[in-house]
């Protein structure tokens, strides 16, 4: 998916030139994790992780998955990549940005849309 949008451009460029943001995105391509988790696997500091996703997922590159609420009525997102790999090219003095999706995302995306539709009528 190309962006045309020149503010979704800058968020995913600007996500992109940080190096937690980065490990975030890496780790989390096959497998949804917590901040928690991401903190502790990635040496990033628990506040920078917080920031760190809220920023990827303003970006939209990466998702709740899931939530868990445990025993003690905490609850945990777990997070994942929406974006397999990120190409970015400069053409004639245009940045151009494109998105290759993380298919199984889309795919849990989907069928929970389609669930969400069956549930209203």
């Amino acid at each position: 998916m190309r962006l045309h949008d020149e503010a979704a451009k800058d968020k995913v460029l600007k996500a992109l030139a940080d190096e937690y943001s980065r490990s975030i995105l890496h780790s989390t391509i096959q497998k949804a994790k917590s901040t928690v988790e991401l903190s502790t696997e990635k040496n990033i500091p628990i506040s920078t992780a917080y920031r760190r996703l809220h920023e990827l997922q303003e970006a939209g590159l990466v998702a709740v998955e899931r939530i868990i609420i445990s025993e003690y009525v905490k609850m945990f997102e777990l997070f994942r990549s929406t974006v397999k790999s990120v190409s970015i090219s400069f053409n004639l003095g245009a940045t151009e940005v494109e998105l290759i999706p993380n298919e199984d995302m889309v795919a849990k995306f989907v069928r929970l849309w389609g669930y969400m539709r069956g549930q209203g009528t």
